[in-house]
Parts: structure tokens; C-alpha cells; sequence
């Protein structure tokens, strides 16, 4: 093996590339060695991590070692109307979720109370929410995230027949990991089975958020 020995290597007059061995080539750095860049470095991506940007930040790294996401699907939206006296018919209905707290990639509708997966992949979903004048004479209730792919009614439905009053306030909850494919949407719906149209979804303690995990 032979040894060149330099100070520095540049370009010929004219030229603006220096290149190191041919594709395919294995260029070698010996263990203990430093390479010092005080420019502008690409095509080192580590590896695993692929981009396809081509422009903006998708990932920073602070000098703390916080890590964020600029760009990553995240939203919450708050109900902006009241949904009032609920059909007794079991008909769905959707929760008026038209006002914007954040949406970092827009993929909320404050039109259709709708957020839509821009890529396929698991995303956190929770909603909180206050139900008003629930009556006592319906068979049951069911508030909860409704996604294309499946809805989540079976953990979020309580019965309410047999309660000897009307209930002035219910609270409710729920949080999920959906998986959802790129396009598919998210909501939150209430039905009632039976009893008096009287119960409302109240607009200042109802909150939708989400993003995106995996």
C-alpha cells in the first residue's frame, strides 16, 4: 500500500470538486481519526433516517438535547356551538368542534369537525366533554371518537335507564391509539337511545386533539 503524504488537496484551476475514489470504492477512516468540518456537509444521513424535504426543518436537536418536530401532525380543536336535545333515534351526531387551538400541519376542518391522517401510521386521539339535562329515560349513550377504519362507541357507552333523576352534568372521556391510513378521518360523535330529546354537548368544556405516534 502506498502512502500519499499532503497538507491540503484542491481542486485544478477551474475546478470546484475534489473527489475521493470511484463508486463502489471503500474509503477507510482508521480508528482515533477526526474529520473537522467547518462547512457545509451532505449525504451523510444517519442511518435508518430517511427525508424527502426539500426544505424547512423536519427534526431539531437543541443544544439542551430537545427534540422537535415542527411539521409533525398535531392538532386541537375546541367545540365552538352547542349541540343540543339530541335525537332519541340513535342517529348520529356529529360534535361541533369548529374552533383551532393548533394545527401544525392543517389537517383539521373547523368546517366538518373532521381530522384527516395525512400519512398511514398510529395516532394519539382523546377527547373531554361535558353532557348537560342527561335524561334519565334513555336506554343508553354512547360519546366517542369515530375514525374510518373503526369506531370506539364500545368503551365510551354508559347506560342511563334506571336512574331514579336527570342527570344535570355527565362528564366523559376517552383516548385511543388509532391506526388510520393516509386520508382516513376522525370525529367525534354522541348518540342517544330513547328517553326526551333534552341533552346537550356543551361547547365551552368539549376539546378534540390528536397526532401523529408512529
Amino acid at each position: 500500500m502506498s502512502t500519499l503524504e499532503v497538507n491540503k488537496i484542491k481542486p485544478v484551476d477551474g475546478g470546484t470538486t475534489v473527489q475521493v475514489g470511484e463508486s463502489g470504492d471503500t474509503i477507510n477512516i482508521p480508528a482515533g481519526a477526526t474529520i473537522a468540518n467547518a462547512g457545509t456537509a451532505s449525504g451523510f444521513a444517519p442511518t435508518g433516517i430517511t427525508s424527502a424535504m426539500t426544505s424547512g426543518t423536519g427534526l431539531a436537536i437543541d443544544s439542551a438535547g430537545h427534540v422537535t418536530m415542527p411539521n409533525q401532525s398535531a392538532f386541537s380543536a375546541q367545540a365552538n356551538a352547542e349541540l343540543s336535545n339530541i335525537p332519541t333515534n340513535n342517529s348520529v351526531q356529529t360534535v361541533k368542534l369548529g374552533t383551532e387551538i393548533f394545527d401544525l400541519n392543517a389537517d383539521f376542518n373547523t368546517g366538518t369537525y373532521t381530522f384527516t391522517a395525512p400519512v398511514t401510521g398510529k395516532y394519539l386521539l382523546t377527547f373531554s366533554a361535558t353532557l348537560a339535562n342527561v335524561d334519565s329515560d334513555a336506554t343508553y349513550i354512547a360519546i366517542y371518537i369515530d375514525t374510518s377504519n373503526r369506531d370506539y362507541k364500545d368503551s365510551n357507552t354508559f347506560g342511563i335507564n334506571g336512574y331514579s333523576l336527570d342527570e344535570p352534568r355527565v362528564e366523559v372521556s376517552q383516548t385511543v391509539v388509532a391506526d388510520m391510513d393516509a386520508g382516513d378521518t376522525a370525529k367525534v360523535t354522541v348518540r342517544q337511545f330513547e328517553g326526551t330529546a333534552q341533552m346537550d354537548v356543551q361547547d365551552d368544556t368539549c376539546h378534540f386533539s390528536g397526532y401523529l405516534v408512529a
